[in-house]
């Protein structure tokens, strides 16, 4: 690994852990580079945080720093004014019995030393389809803005905060053949939801198993969609030290076996281990054993994070840090989907996508999904406007797609 990435990665664990930075000097184009790598993964707040005392940074162009403090401190008010305003209409749905299940977001920002460092996108709340048109009555009083999504989903935007609130009543798309099956271990999830203070507002968020055994397969989701970043492997890493106590181990790890997905969970824990500065003493790992090295030395578990942690860096937050990589997205569903080696399908999967996948770019084709090839041709010609100087991006497309499906193979996604 290249020492600015260690470098960057030091600075995440020292944010995290609330310990000295480690990893030695950095010039001002590694901090550059590490500036870039903090906004793709939104963790500017954080990494200058880790960074401001130390006197290496002290000595920094004074241009340069002075960006790095303003864009942080921008970003934590931000924050700040979007929680508080989550927190006044989560209130509003509580006094009007609305039953909602608040998930990752806020719940996950509380276990940080500092919340409000830890960036959100949106939050998210579960609620029971009876509620659906009730939520919507709610919020469109309060002011927000109504933005449809598809099949189970929808979102509230305010314009003043700029809080965007998505609202489900499924954790995943029911029709999407790579991951809709994932809410079968999620039948009971308002029986066994929980209740957890923040700031003076209990709120409901899924029982602490289903919440950890949630954020690997939204892991995995971000992964098929292109990538997801560290921060989200800190997610997990955090929900374990946090509430590892209450977690059935035997359970979780088991219900991610049967689906494949127990080599991508331990090779998350790797990387928290090697670099985040893991606490995994209330962890326990697969047959009882709580000793981490025990499990790369048994022969029945593949650890090698060392290709994860390398496409982690370079996807960014959501897997969009690039235009090809966010293109890759419908070779790695394809081959979920399929199960499939063949190249050739992903390829063709890749220029002429489904209705479903096509139909939230192109609403026409919600009407009439027989107008999908006139989708075809406007995408492929949108594609090549937009690429009309870099005559390699469709290669690159290509060529990092069937890298990404060897990851899958790798980590027994799929076959």
């Amino acid at each position: 690994m290249e020492r600015v990435n260690l470098q960057f990665l030091d600075l995440f664990k020292s944010s995290l852990n609330n310990k000295p930075y480690e990893c030695g000097e950095i010039d001002l184009e590694n901090l550059k580079h590490i500036y870039a790598l903090a906004q793709i993964h939104h963790v500017v707040p954080m990494i200058y945080n880790a960074l401001y005392n130390e006197e290496f940074f002290e000595n920094v162009d004074e241009n340069f720093k002075r960006m790095f403090k303003n864009t942080g401190f921008r970003l934590v008010v931000s924050q700040i004014q979007r929680s508080n305003r989550f927190l006044e209409l989560y209130k509003k749905l509580q006094e009007n019995d609305v039953d909602a299940i608040v998930f990752k977001g806020i719940i996950f920002r509380n276990m940080y030393n500092n919340p409000d460092d830890r960036m959100s996108s949106d939050e998210d709340i579960l609620v029971k389809k009876e509620d659906y048109d009730k939520v919507k009555e709610i919020f469109l009083g309060e002011g927000l803005e109504f933005i449809q999504k598809e099949g189970n989903e929808c979102a509230y935007f305010c314009r003043q905060t700029g809080l965007c609130i998505e609202v489900s009543t499924s954790l995943f798309s029911d029709e999407s053949k790579a991951y809709g099956h994932l809410n079968n271990l999620f039948d009971d999830i308002f029986e066994k939801s929980i209740k957890i203070n923040i700031d003076g507002v209990e709120f409901s968020t899924l029982s602490h198993e289903q919440h950890l055994i949630y954020i690997v397969f939204h892991n995995m989701k971000h992964f098929l969609h292109g990538g997801f970043g560290i921060r989200q492997v800190a997610d997990f890493m955090k929900y374990i030290e946090k509430y590892g106590e209450f977690i059935d181990w035997d359970k979780f790890w088991s219900d991610l076996k049967i689906l494949n997905y127990d080599t991508f969970a331990l090779n998350l824990i790797d990387i928290s281990l090697k670099y985040l500065g893991f606490d995994d003493n209330k962890a326990v790992y697969p047959g009882g054993i709580k000793n981490f090295d025990e499990i790369k030395n048994y022969n029945d578990y593949y650890i090698n994070s060392d290709d994860l942690i390398s496409d982690i860096l370079d996807s960014g937050v959501f897997g969009a840090s690039t235009q090809e990589r966010k293109h890759t997205a419908l070779m790695t569903l394809n081959a979920v989907e399929e199960n499939d080696n063949g190249n050739n399908g992903n390829r063709f999967k890749a220029i002429f996508p489904s209705v479903d996948y096509l139909k939230g770019s192109y609403t026409y084709l919600q009407k009439y999904p027989v107008l999908l090839p006139v989708a075809w041709g406007q995408r492929i010609l949108g594609y090549l406007k937009k690429n009309k100087n870099n005559k390699d991006s469709y290669v690159n497309t290509m060529e990092l797609g069937k890298q990404r499906i060897e990851l899958l193979k790798e980590y027994k996604i799929i076959k």
